[in-house]
């Protein structure tokens, strides 16, 4: 599907005699086959019909709406109830009924008043751009409460106020060109009426607009000489239809009368919805094009009906559950009564009206000319597919119930579900509206071809993988629960339940998440999605979402409950809290997320991801006030105050008399007031909650509090002179006596004292699959311990496209913590091969990923980093980056800001340019241009000058070590970070050590980034390379507690390994070897025989041992203490689970080892899915990727769940709920046309196995 940008791919469905609308579907039993099958409901079944209600069961119209689905008889009887026992109910339904009134008054003072608020089609709209309208006082109020009258910022310099515009009375004109169906007509309007009545003293034709505009030649309105001001447009726009006119006042009085069930409201609304029927279908934007001042969001398509098509999506979506909530009412006779007498008024005055005599003539109108006019309009394109299309067909499906076998939900699903996309026919794609088609909502394919196994899309940023999983959402939302179609509910699907918690896997230290690809550096967002886990636990009831929930809740159930249209709505918060109380909160461990590509290493504990104390729910507590409330927040209660002197009061119980501290959870923000704040009558504090903080903040104070009752009032005195009003806002209030407090303050002294070593092998560039909003950063790490981050991505790029500072520096390899080779950046690929994953040992967390095709002229391309637990506060990694092929290889490591120092280095400044050389200034174009080939592409170019502040030893020592002293630049701790450091050293034949400034982008919705950012980069070069970087890094936080690092002999065969001795007395010995076959001997002291190991040493004994994928560890001079006779298992794929399943199962036919020695597999089995020799050779020859639409094939690493005997030589690996289904065969044909999958039958399987040693 094409984007708001006018270039569009090669479409799917061809377009031969197309004209305004393409309506090609595929086979429909195919069709329902693969809805069905995909979102795991079986075959097709009946359709349910429900309960009808009496009128709409009579009626055997084309109207076969019968019964609410949106807000059905049981909601409605909750929220009534929930009304009468909860005070945040109430609170909500006087909200709504005071919201409802207010809107009423307003566009009223009758059912005329209100059905003359809707405007047809020859009354244009269009909303300004943004100059035009700071001056016509923005687009939330007009100013006056005079219809068709907008009041500008511009003074008036003839009289006392400012400007008023239109200056004719365009109602009164409007009223003049009504036709017989009582639509304006400009043909026969009253031009006599086309007069400056407001101004005339500036002139006759003074600001007068019929609807096409005024031309502003003096520059009055100061937007320039000769602006069209289009002020009938932009009112009806912004006034009449967006966002305070129709859209506010149906949704008000669907929220009044579903929450009351007076039929007041349930006229007006139906009204409103018969009128807004009336005129839909003629209703569009087409003809108020861009170039004549018509500013409408469409992306330049110039489509859409009332709106521009990326907005109207938003509108229809508010306006069509108001149908479904008003649809009883037509059963009760007062209501049908009175909506029939008036319409039928309403067709006597204009005869060209359709008949409206009866309920079901009513229906048939706001059915056939509203809701059913969703489907046409999303195949024109006038609902845009990228912003909300498909959920508003969707939730048109829904609302309309019509599931007759052509009925008009059966048609809108199976359309909304089948392949195709938009597409532009014509020629002149901004100046066309009529040839912009969308030829199917396409929702599957997506889903199936895009998001991996683990939930991810194919963006490697979190924020855009949040945005992709959202745009699918939104259409599970919208039939979660329908049972009015088969199949329809998304949430079944296995890939959607995935997705729910998407980005939750990528969390750190319980505080952030790495800036992966195109992601916003310190926003504020953790890009998870709360909306997801919330739907998550609701659909799942799964534990982690439980857990998930009660994370982004800043660790409490504090204000968590259900809807209002719930039963027992408060038994949501129980329930999270008593799963929390059983599990213990959220605690990620390690984990490998081979789909999406990227492996986290964790240890430590966060002391902090506790509650503390008694926490409360303020609106519970809510005693009095003396203006009204707003409780219907989901988490805040609000005090409507607008003058000076307002104040309101809370009550709870203490137990036990004492002291205790106070913490009130409050809002600051620019429009609340200054408060006194009394406990038990005593005056504590005063607060400005407009300057005191920022956003939600906590003020505390200990207080002594006597048994019994006590009460907290605030009371406003006024406000900050810069402050918009007199409000304020309260979440919770926590109690915490001397015990709760002591607690709390052992849990601060200890701190979180987690770490994390990440390393990333996803997408990275659209070649591969991906898009452009991944980074060439392929087996790129990031250290966080200490409360922070100490080596970050760089995130967000300052400006996006062909800007060359993000080509070549914040995209490309070199600005990442991983190795270049040749000085180019990497190739794109859609994800890394793992070799290898701990993520269980108690000392040892371990990650080994090959990256084979980001270079084309390497054989290997491999890192392997462990993390390894010294203490309950700190550990090291140890990392090995192996690189063979090419003729220079350069490692590049940063941290934060920082001041760096080094030891055994000898560095020389350079004079002046960059890293790219002495005569390159910085960013020199001259330089960039020689990164672009022949035909103007560009390629994976160095970006060296775009590294300044240039240090460099040419001939360096085989050990260097940079250290960061840190700062903390984004305030995330109290004290700046004064005491912590990171440390790398590296080991290696370098041939130059360099250290250079990097300037992290400034992207608008990130933080401020770190002025500079100083980099190291280890450089070898020759012919042919073979290159192993061996390093060490560590973290600590005052005296480190490594001693020393060295790295050591290994004899015997390929292998590397360091001996890392630590202040505690322990000595680690690491070793790292890729001679499956050799037995090694590692430093004199212990011979080896495996992939991976760990051995520690204390007191001269050995303390702890560790293999990973070997047999042996035995010291020299004394016995093994490990000793295996396997270090794997090895095996053929024999059968797997095909389709989509959240259940999935891999059989294996052991070719060598034993089945019981599967006890200690480690966590994962990597099937080879290369049709080449095992483990080496390019992935999938066969099937190529070809461009940037095909995804790469992924690797066959997967999770085990658990292993069970499939009889013979036949074992089970059960991987969850992880597919192995990769995409479509054939995207047209859906699930019909069958599936790829990641592996296949007779494919190499191996089951690395772990073996520990303790002396303990």
């Amino acid at each position: 599907m094409a984007s708001d940008n006018p270039t569009t791919s090669t479409p799917r469905w061809q377009h031969d005699g197309l004209c305004t609308v393409i309506d090609r579907s595929p086979d429909i039993d195919v069709l329902r086959r693969s809805f069905l099958a995909t979102t795991g409901a079986g075959i097709v079944g009946g359709l349910l019909a429900g309960s009808e209600t009496t009128r709409a069961a009579e009626d055997d119209a084309s109207h076969r709406k019968t019964r609410p689905t949106v807000w059905t008889a049981e909601m409605r009887q909750n929220a009534r109830q929930n009304v009468t026992e909860y005070d945040w109910a109430e609170s909500r339904r006087d909200s709504a009924v005071e919201t409802a009134n207010g809107l009423l008054d307003r566009w009223g003072p009758d059912l005329d008043s209100l059905w003359s608020l809707i405007t047809s089609q020859d009354i244009p709209r269009g909303g300004g751009v943004s100059a035009e309208r700071n001056i016509l006082g923005g687009y939330s109020d007009p100013g006056t409460d005079r219809r068709w009258k907008i009041e500008t910022t511009v003074e008036n310099p003839n009289g006392d106020g400012n400007l008023v515009v239109p200056t004719n009375d365009f109602g009164a004109y409007r009223q003049s060109g009504l036709d017989e169906r009582g639509m304006f007509d400009p043909e026969l309007a009253d031009d006599s009426l086309l007069v400056n009545e407001e101004h005339p003293e500036m002139g006759d034709g003074w600001g007068v607009d019929d609807g096409w505009g005024w031309v502003d030649e003096d520059d009055d309105l100061g937007a320039g000489e000769g602006n069209r001001w289009n002020f009938v447009a932009y009112y009806n726009h912004w006034f009449v239809w967006r966002p305070g006119g129709v859209r506010r006042l149906v949704v008000a009085l669907q929220d009044a009368y579903l929450l009351t069930g007076d039929p007041t409201y349930a006229v007006a609304g139906l009204v409103v919805l018969d009128r807004i029927a009336d005129v839909y279908p003629e209703m569009s934007i087409w003809e108020y094009k861009q170039s004549d001042g018509f500013m409408n969001n469409h992306g330049g398509r110039q489509t859409g009906r009332i709106l521009g098509g990326s907005w109207e999506t938003n509108l229809v979506r508010d306006l069509m559950p108001a149908y479904d909530a008003f649809f009883p009412a037509l059963e009760d006779d007062e209501v049908s009564n009175e909506v029939i007498g008036f319409l039928e008024r309403k067709t006597e005055e204009f005869p060209g009206l359709d008949g409206k005599g009866s309920v079901r003539q009513i229906r048939e109108n706001i059915e056939e000319n509203f809701i059913q006019e969703m489907l046409p309009a999303a195949k024109e394109s006038d609902l845009v597919p990228s912003r909300g299309q498909r959920p508003a067909v969707a939730l048109s499906a829904r609302v309309q119930d019509d599931v007759r076998e052509n009925g008009y939900t059966r048609e809108a699903l199976e359309w909304l579900f089948q392949p195709g996309g938009e597409q532009f026919v014509g020629d002149v794609w901004n100046e066309e509206p009529e040839n912009w088609v969308t030829t199917g909502g396409e929702v599957l394919t997506p889903l199936i071809n895009q998001c991996d196994r683990d939930g991810y899309w194919h963006e490697a940023a979190p924020l855009y993988n949040r945005i992709q999983m959202a745009s699918i959402r939104q259409v599970a939302e919208v039939l979660k629960g329908y049972d009015g179609f088969d199949g329809a509910d998304l949430y079944q699907h296995p890939k959607m339940q995935q997705a729910l918690g998407i980005n939750s896997d990528l969390i750190l230290l319980d505080t952030l998440v790495p800036e992966i690809g195109d992601t916003h550096a310190y926003s504020g967002d953790n890009w998870v999605s709360q909306s997801g886990i919330e739907d998550g636990y609701e659909v799942t009831g799964d534990s982690r979402f439980a857990q998930l929930w009660h994370f982004v809740n800043g660790y409490s159930t504090t204000g968590i409950r259900g809807s209002i249209y719930d039963a027992d709505p408060d038994r949501l918060g129980d329930e999270i809290q008593s799963i929390v109380n059983a599990e213990g909160p959220l605690d990620l461990p390690s984990q490998n997320l081979a789909g999406y590509g990227f492996a986290a290493l964790r240890d430590g504990e966060n002391y902090m991801n506790q509650q503390f104390g008694t926490v409360f729910d303020t609106s519970i507590l809510f005693n009095d006030a003396s203006t009204a409330i707003n409780d219907s927040f989901e988490e805040a209660i609000q005090l409507e105050a607008e003058q000076e002197g307002e104040q309101w009061s809370f009550t709870f119980d203490v137990d036990v008399a004492g002291e205790y501290e106070l913490e009130h959870e409050a809002l600051f923000t620019s429009s609340y007031g200054i408060y006194e704040l009394y406990l038990n009558g005593e005056h504590v504090d005063t607060v400005d909650f407009m300057a005191g903080g920022s956003g939600r903040d906590v003020l505390s104070s200990v207080e002594a509090l006597p048994e019994g009752t006590n009460t907290i009032r605030w009371v406003n005195v006024g406000k900050n002179a810069d402050s918009s009003g007199y409000k304020m806002a309260l979440y919770s209030l926590t109690l915490l006596d001397e015990e709760d407090r002591a607690r709390r303050d052992d849990a601060a002294e200890l701190g979180n004292a987690k770490r994390a070593v990440w390393l990333y092998y996803g997408r990275n560039g659209i070649g591969g699959g991906g898009t452009p909003h991944g980074h060439r950063d392929a087996l790129n790490i990031g250290i966080a311990a200490n409360e922070m981050e100490l080596a970050r991505d760089l995130g967000y790029p300052e400006r996006t496209g062909t800007y060359a500072p993000r080509q070549f520096f914040t995209d490309n390899t070199l600005s990442h913590n991983t190795v270049v080779v040749d000085e180019g950046g990497q190739k794109h690929h859609w994800v890394g091969e793992p070799r290898h994953f701990e993520g269980n040992d108690e000392r040892v967390n371990l990650i080994d990923v090959e990256a084979p095709n980001v270079y084309d002229q390497t054989d290997e391309y491999r890192r392997t980093t462990a993390m390894i637990t010294v203490d309950d506060e700190h550990s090291y990694a140890v990392d090995f980056f192996t690189v063979e092929g090419g003729d220079d290889h350069r490692f590049s490591f940063h941290g934060t800001k920082a001041d760096v120092s080094t030891e055994g280095l000898h560095l020389v400044a350079q004079e002046g340019g960059t890293l790219a050389g002495e005569d390159v200034p910085f960013g020199d174009g001259t330089y960039d241009e020689a990164m672009y080939d022949a035909d103007g592409a560009r390629t994976a170019g160095a970006g060296f000058n775009y590294f300044d502040n240039v240090e460099r030893d040419r001939d360096p020592g085989e050990k260097i070590a940079v250290e960061w002293d840190v700062e903390d630049h984004f305030d995330v701790r109290d004290d700046d970070a004064e005491a912590v450091r990171m440390r790398l050293t590296s080991f290696g034949d370098f041939d130059d050590v360099a250290l250079a400034d990097g300037y992290p982008p400034q992207s608008s919705s990130s933080a401020e980034p770190e002025p500079s950012i100083r980099y190291a980069f280890l450089n070898r070069s020759g012919s042919d390379l073979e290159s192993t970087f061996v390093s060490t890094i560590e973290h600590y936080e005052g005296e480190r507690v490594v001693d020393s690092v060295e790295k050591v002999d290994v004899t015997g065969g390929e292998a590397h390994a360091v001996r890392v001795e630590l202040t505690s007395g322990r000595t680690d010995y690491i070793v790292c070897a890729f001679d499956e076959n050799a037995t090694l001997v590692v430093d004199e002291t212990f011979e080896f025989k495996g992939f991976f190991g760990v051995y520690s040493v204390e007191d001269d004994d050995p303390e702890y041992a560790y293999v990973h994928d070997g047999r042996r560890l035995a010291p020299l001079g004394s016995g093994p203490i490990v000793q295996e006779a396997y270090s794997e298992i090895k095996g053929f794929v024999e059968d797997f689970t095909e389709g989509m399943s959240l259940e999935n199962e891999l059989a294996v036919r052991i070719g060598s080892g034993h089945p019981p020695e599967l006890e200690r597999h480690a966590g994962f089995v990597y099937v080879d899915n290369d049709n080449s020799d095992p483990w080496r050779g390019e992935p999938d020859p066969t099937n190529p990727i070809e461009g940037r639409d095909q995804r790469g094939r992924g690797n066959g690493a997967y999770p085990i769940e658990a292993i069970g005997d499939g009889g013979g030589n036949i074992v089970t690996v059960d991987v969850g709920d992880k597919t192995f289904t990769r995409d479509f065969v054939d995207s047209e044909q859906l699930e019909a046309g069958g599936y790829n999958y990641i592996i296949d039958e007779d494919d190499d399987v191996r089951i690395p196995l772990t073996a520990t040693w303790s002396r303990e």
